[in-house]
């Protein structure tokens, strides 16, 4: 099971960062829905880096994850030619968080 959610992982993060590379990408999800979006994304892909990597500890899953979202930011600034976006990466490190949180239920 730990494979597929690698591979889920690994799939999750290359869509993430392809379809957030389209310069319309900001735009399909408007006002609050773009911070839920951006929550709901990194906060699945820590659930499945968690169950991917059982043993790895909670707190490095978010640190990863949360420098992935930060990553992802500073990508935008190439592909999308704006400044970086602080309050996103801000709610990229909070959804990986919550991801974290979500995945001490499962580990239990």
């Amino acid at each position: 099971m730990t494979k597929l959610f690698r591979v889920t992982t690994a799939l999750l993060i290359l869509t993430l960062f392809t379809v957030g590379s389209l310069p319309a990408a900001g735009q399909a999800f408007p006002g609050i829905m773009h911070w839920v979006a951006h929550l709901s994304a990194f906060a699945l892909i820590a659930l499945s880096f968690g169950l991917g990597w059982p043993r790895m500890q909670a707190t490095h899953i978010a640190v990863i994850v949360a420098a992935i979202g930060v990553f992802h930011e500073l990508t935008e600034i190439i592909t999308h030619s704006h400044a970086f976006e602080t309050q996103d990466a801000v709610i990229n490190s909070i959804g990986a968080l919550i991801g974290v949180a979500i995945l001490g239920g499962f580990r239990k």
